[in-house]
Parts: C-alpha cells; structure tokens; sequence
C-alpha cells in the first residue's frame, strides 16, 4: 500500500460510544474553539474563511451503508473510516500536500433550498471535502463534511460538478 499524504489519526477507547467522544473533542479542539473557548479562525489557500458549526461533528462523522439508496440518510452513526482521516481536513483546505480538484455545484439542502457547494477532492487519496458558501457572504465557508470516497462516487461528484481549479503540489 503507498504511503499516504498525511497520518490517519487512530484513538482508542473502551467502547464506541466513547471513542466517538474522543474523536468529537478532536474535531472541537482543532476545527471549533480553542480550550480557553475562543473560536477558531481557520482559512482556505484562497483566504476564504472556513467555519466549522459543533453540531456538524455529528452528520461529517457518520455515513450511509449504501450510499447509492440512501438519499443522503445516514444509518451509520459513527464512522471510524471518516473519523481516522479528521486531521486532514485542515491540511486539504491548505493544500499542503497533494493534488486538488476545487470544484463547484448546486445542491438543494434538507430544506430544499439551493446551496453553493465546494468540493475539494484530494486526487492521490481520492479524499472529499465538503463546504457550503454562506448565502449573502462571499469569501465565507460552511464545512459540511470530508470522507473518503470510491472512484465511482467521484465520477458522480465530477459529472454534477464544475471544475474551478487544479492545485498542484509546491516544488
């Protein structure tokens, strides 16, 4: 297996549920607010800052069985899959490493409202990032989630989607 661009992260608890926790404080304390509880600035390579609500932890972390029938309903309430790649996020969103596809799409939303979307897929690790721009403010993003993802999700991705921009590695 190649090596990947940047270390999965893998914790360890007792139970699920606690493992879940563990990984719940991982993605506060990087992505959320700091231990003193002042928010977190966190900017894309472009200078768009990124936001990242507490309570999307729960949808980002989780996954469908089947992606395919789901409709975008998670059955799965924990991901360790997604969870191991969560320090990544940040890394993406930088691009420090890697290949990355930005691209855009127009998504309806739980409420049926169109979203402007961004995908961020990370070629070599076929890695997704997933961010909303806020309506009415331009130069700000919503994370929404990050997963890996099959060649044949990403085919889906790349049909429904335009492409902005191709960031390739620092030499």
């Amino acid at each position: 297996m190649a090596e990947k661009l940047w270390p999965l992260l893998r914790l360890t608890a007792d139970s699920d549920d606690e493992l879940k926790e563990l990984y719940r404080q991982v993605y506060i304390e990087n992505y959320v607010q700091d231990k003193d509880g002042n928010e977190i600035e966190i900017y894309d390579w472009q200078g768009n800052r990124v936001t990242f609500p507490k309570r999307q932890f729960d949808h980002a972390f989780s996954e469908a069985t089947n992606y395919r029938t789901s409709a975008g309903v998670h059955d799965k309430p924990f991901s360790k899959r997604r969870a191991r790649h969560i320090l990544w996020i940040k890394e993406v969103l930088t691009a420090s490493n890697g290949t990355i596809e930005r691209r855009a799409q127009m998504r309806k939303d739980s409420r049926g409202k169109i979203k402007k979307r961004r995908n961020l897929i990370v070629v070599e690790e076929r890695y997704v990032v997933v961010l909303n721009e806020e309506k009415g403010n331009p130069g700000q993003l919503v994370f929404i989630t990050a997963f890996p993802a099959d060649e044949s999700y990403l085919r889906k991705i790349r049909g429904e989607s335009a492409l902005l921009e191709i960031r390739k590695p620092q030499s």
